[in-house]
């Protein structure tokens, strides 16, 4: 019989520090479900984490999509739980773009007004630039916007195949 190789995980916070805290909590079952400290984190990290991971792994297919309904699931359950228990309606929560990992909260009207002025900036873009139009006709309408061009990588391709983009 062989030895399986273990992946080993050890986490060490003072009591008093904000991941203190989560880990004290956690520890004291707060789901009455009898689930080991061990047993939570690693349904959370597969929540978070698995269809990542089983990407870079290779599976794709209806095995790559089972995998991430049920990760979908698990984080919209927890974000239900977080919303109730903290107050937070769907609408005055803007996630900014994945490469940020920042979350900002808005009224409906902070965001109303935002998406307004990036309209009126917007078309004031457009109305300065339709005057250069002749000369710019093969630039797309990103440029309107300052943005650079960007070529997809095959692993991005694949990504966006999978998240049906």
């Amino acid at each position: 019989m062989t030895d399986a190789k273990l992946q080993r995980i050890s986490i060490k916070r003072s009591e008093d520090s904000v991941d203190g805290r989560v880990i004290s909590y956690l520890q004291s079952d707060p789901f009455n479900q009898d689930e080991s400290l061990t047993e939570l984190v690693i349904s959370t990290l597969k929540a978070h984490w698995l269809p990542l991971a089983m990407f870079n792994e290779g599976v794709r297919g209806e095995k790559m999509r089972q995998i991430g309904i049920v990760a979908i699931s698990k984080l919209e359950a927890q974000i239900n739980i977080i919303r109730r228990i903290c107050g937070i309606d769907i609408d005055s929560v803007y996630v900014t773009p994945i490469a940020n990992h920042q979350i900002s909260t808005a009224t409906p009207i902070d965001k109303a007004s935002i998406w307004g002025e990036i309209s009126e900036n917007h078309s004031n873009n457009n109305s300065q630039s339709n005057a250069q139009a002749d000369e710019t006709e093969e630039e797309d309408d990103d440029d309107d916007w300052g943005l650079m061009k960007m070529e997809n990588t095959e692993e991005m391709e694949q990504i966006n195949k999978i998240f049906g983009v």
